[in-house]
């Protein structure tokens, strides 16, 4: 079978993680194939896929795409993220199992086995995020280490392994932070947090889910993608039902139609907004601000997983491997 994965415009390495860890792991599952495809780490099922009519999935997760557009293949979901998905899905309760990020350190010649403290607060902005202006002021105000998830997984991973502590808006910031024992505070900054899919995550470790609403040091990401889902300085505790009504919207919606003349004219007026800085004023918004603020979040930083949860999670994800490649038996 075929290894794919979404491939973005840009990189991003929770993304790019596919490329190395999975032929790592098994070699032999993968060829040249045109038809059989194996999906795995990512918010991809139902994403685009042709040519491939036969698609096994390995830890992917619901949430971005209609689940609709794999109607017509032979789809077998060998795992997924976690149980919001498998409930989504309609899939037995021991389809979910975790994101296959999780085997990273059972890859010791890519990526560390263990975590080394090297000291580092390392802060993780979403790697959308990142193209909004202030984030490298912030981390300095702060005297956080900037880590951009738009790297090499090696290089994001190995430092992840090393750090103190993580602040994180990438989910696999936290889920890489998670596995090597790091502790770990998630938050967002505009309305582009998807907070299904982090509880989709937590849940597969038996833990609830909860972020903090911080202040982005531009109103860019305000813009592009609405404010978010609470006031700024909220700490927002996800429930199932709220994932499990986010995720079935995202994965229901129609096409979004042509945008119209009044909507042209909005986008006119919010680029006219960004470059004349009116929004940062309006919203009071500053490096100096959310430096503040992610201050105030490592206060509060929670403990990661027990290692014995990831390691049975890990164990049972590579027994589920091992059977993929003897085709279920």
């Amino acid at each position: 079978m075929r290894l794919t994965y979404y491939h973005g415009r840009v990189p991003n390495f929770g993304d790019d993680l596919n490329g190395v860890l999975w032929p790592a792991l098994r070699p032999d599952l993968f060829d040249e194939s045109e038809t059989v495809a194996f999906v795995g780490i990512g918010t991809i099922i139902g994403f685009p896929c042709a040519p491939y009519r036969q698609l096994n999935v390995f830890s992917s997760g619901a949430g971005n795409d209609p689940l609709g557009r794999w109607a017509d293949r032979d789809v077998t979901f060998w795992c997924v993220r976690g149980p919001i998905t498998a409930a989504l899905l309609g899939l037995e309760a021991d389809r979910a199992l975790c994101d296959g990020a999780i085997l990273a350190p059972l890859v010791p010649s890519r990526f560390p086995a263990a975590h080394h403290d090297s000291g580092e607060i390392l802060l993780i902005p979403h790697w959308q995020t990142l193209d909004d202006p202030g984030w490298e002021e912030a981390a300095r105000l702060a005297g956080y280490v900037l880590l951009d998830p738009r790297g090499s997984p090696e290089a994001v991973i190995g430092r992840i392994a090393r750090a103190r502590m993580v602040l994180t808006e990438s989910l696999h910031g936290a889920i890489l932070a998670d596995t090597y024992g790091v502790p770990w505070a998630a938050f967002a900054t505009s309305g582009n947090f998807q907070a299904s899919k982090w509880l989709d995550w937590t849940r597969s470790l038996g833990r609830g889910f909860e972020f903090t609403i911080v202040p982005p040091p531009s109103a860019t990401g305000f813009l592009r993608y609405g404010r978010p889902m609470a006031a700024i300085g909220t700490s927002v505790s996800v429930t199932d039902a709220i994932a499990m009504r986010d995720m079935r919207g995202r994965t229901e919606q129609a096409a979004r139609p042509a945008m119209t003349a009044k909507a042209r004219m909005k986008a006119r007026v919010k680029a006219w907004a960004k470059r004349s800085g009116l929004l940062n004023r309006f919203y009071d918004m500053s490096p100096a601000r959310t430096a503040e603020a992610l201050t105030g979040l490592a206060r509060v930083v929670g403990q990661p997983s027990t290692p014995g949860t990831i390691t049975q999670l890990q164990t049972r994800m590579m027994e589920r491997l091992d059977q993929v490649g003897r085709g279920g038996r």
